[in-house]
């Protein structure tokens, strides 16, 4: 079965390496076995609504994962918001943010060993 997942970028952190950095979220796809359904392009111009976005398409597409080349593409606060949903994965590292189990429910989100959610 495979899993799908999304990638995520911002072309304003990648710069013109933004082509480079989309590879590596299909690369990293690949090399586990998953399919990535679309890459969504976050647009610096609506903060707030790149991670309300980015959470509505995880949710719609039912994907356990969204791939981004690294956390830096994320503003503060969207890694614990969007972990609500799916699983983040760092292709520059390969951290995985997922929500913790054994901590209260408000604690921010913590890499998660590899392999699994």
């Amino acid at each position: 079965m495979t899993n799908y997942v999304i990638g995520f970028l911002r072309p304003d952190v990648s710069g013109e390496q933004w082509q480079q950095d989309e590879a590596r979220i299909h690369t990293l796809a690949e090399k586990r076995g998953w399919s990535v359904v679309l890459v969504y392009f976050g647009d610096p111009k609506r903060p707030g609504a790149v991670i309300n976005r980015l959470m509505n398409l995880a949710y719609a597409e039912c994907v356990n994962e969204v791939i981004a080349p690294s956390a830096d593409h994320f503003e503060p606060d969207d890694l614990p918001a969007l972990v609500k949903i799916a699983d983040v994965i760092c292709a520059d590292t390969g951290t995985r943010y997922t929500i913790p189990t054994n901590d209260a429910p408000q604690s921010p989100p913590k890499p998660a060993a590899a392999g699994g959610r």
